[in-house]
């Protein structure tokens, strides 16, 4: 999906920070199992390391507490019947309006990084970033007569909806209502992985071609401030942080690493060079694993911002996925 959302035999992940370009980089060692991953690669080695080495392992790397530590909410879903969720979309280090784009859960940011992402040196599509927005999302009436809180997913490619037609006649249909689907477990096992496509305004065109009729006729999903739920008010979003890829991996100056074919993630393999975060992208034990680390990097650094359940289930995609 073009430009979708932008921008653990895992969680023992190494870094390979100063070491001498002469050195030999003994990475085929750089692996462990599903049991002992959540160990950090230093203990897996059995190298020593000073008290305070010890207690930074300890501290990011021991994911198997239970998420009552989070702060959560009993429901995401209010009394009028609105939904409230995060939803997460890679970037690069620009800057510009996330509307009329596709986002993701987090598992279907996590899907989509490791399929499209970081296979590629430099990453593709020059991805740097995570960024996360609380979602409220109210379905139409006339959606929820068909019994459904969503649309099919629109894939949106430089402001405009690309596909399938039939989305387009369904915002003439349900009003600029949310649109998602669920990419295959099969290809990466992250449970639940779902996409979502967000409208706004003048979403058949791109942006070069939004003129002001477009978008006075089709004025898109977004709600302005205060406006009351619509057909073409149908969801509001608040910038909730950002994280960027080197704070999940740990994987730092990869641009210069990758160059010297040390990539992140290698299809073929399975894994990385010079960077365990990616390694068994159809293990689901190691996937959950890394999704644990993953929403413990976004409260550590955002500790009072709530952990939120994920919107209402997708009814499209294949129900294995």
């Amino acid at each position: 999906m073009n430009r979708f959302f932008g921008a653990l035999a895992f969680l023992s992940f190494m870094v390979i920070g100063q070491a001498n370009e002469q050195e030999a980089w003994t990475l085929q060692e750089d692996e462990c199992s599903a049991e002992d991953c959540g160990l950090s690669l230093r203990q897996l080695r059995g190298e020593k390391a000073s008290e305070e080495a010890l207690i930074e392992d300890e501290l990011e790397l021991n994911l198997d507490d239970e998420e009552e530590e989070f702060t959560t909410e009993a429901a995401n879903i209010s009394a009028n019947g609105e939904w409230t969720f995060y939803a997460y979309r890679s970037k690069t280090d620009s800057t510009y309006e996330d509307t009329n784009v596709n986002m993701a859960n987090l598992a279907g940011v996590m899907w989509y990084l490791h399929n499209e992402v970081v296979g590629h040196c430099p990453r593709k599509f020059g991805i740097t970033r995570l960024l996360r927005y609380k979602i409220t999302l109210h379905p139409t009436a006339a959606l929820k007569q068909t019994g459904k809180n969503y649309a099919p997913l629109c894939h949106f490619d430089r402001g405009a909806c690309t596909g399938p037609l039939p989305v387009l006649k369904d915002y003439d249909k349900f009003g600029f209502v949310v649109g998602c689907d669920k990419p295959s477990f099969h290809q990466a096992s992250y449970y639940k992985a779902t996409w979502y496509s967000f409208p706004g305004e003048c979403p058949s065109k791109p942006i070069e071609s939004k003129t002001s009729s477009c978008k006075q006729n089709s004025p898109g999903g977004l709600c302005k401030p205060g406006e009351p739920w619509s057909k073409t008010c149908t969801w509001r979003k608040e910038p909730a942080g950002e994280i960027t890829l080197d704070d999940l991996t740990h994987n730092f100056n990869f641009d210069k690493r990758c160059k010297k074919g040390f990539y992140e993630y290698d299809e073929k393999m399975d894994r990385g060079q010079g960077t365990n975060f990616w390694h068994g992208k159809k293990d689901w034990r190691v996937c959950n694993r890394r999704l644990g680390w993953v929403k413990k990097v976004w409260h550590k650094k955002y500790p009072s911002m709530p952990s939120l359940p994920d919107g209402p289930e997708c009814e499209y995609g294949d129900p294995k996925r």
